[in-house]
């Protein structure tokens, strides 16, 4: 991060996954009584295989209706260029 626009980004990303973990078990704001079930290590670590597995079906579907590989991967890797250039 060299610059204050990769700074924001950086932290828009840090906010909308903690927003997210919220929504798998963990309290907004916890409290000495009100201790998360989990940590935010153990909610990444077990969203990222269904995260993996979610693309993979998107991927499964694409070729199932007759999209090219190569297609399917270019659509992929530019969707994610254009969310990081945003």
């Amino acid at each position: 991060m060299r610059n204050a626009e990769t700074i924001q980004k950086h932290w828009c990303l840090v906010f909308m996954a903690d927003s997210f973990l919220h929504r798998d078990g963990r309290p907004p704001a916890p409290t000495k009584d009100n201790r998360p079930s989990k940590t935010i290590g153990e909610a990444c670590r077990q969203q990222a295989p269904a995260l993996i597995q979610a693309l993979m079906w998107h991927g499964h579907d694409q070729r199932q209706q007759g999209q090219p590989v190569t297609d399917v991967c270019t659509r992929l890797v530019a969707k994610q260029g254009r969310a990081l250039a945003s």
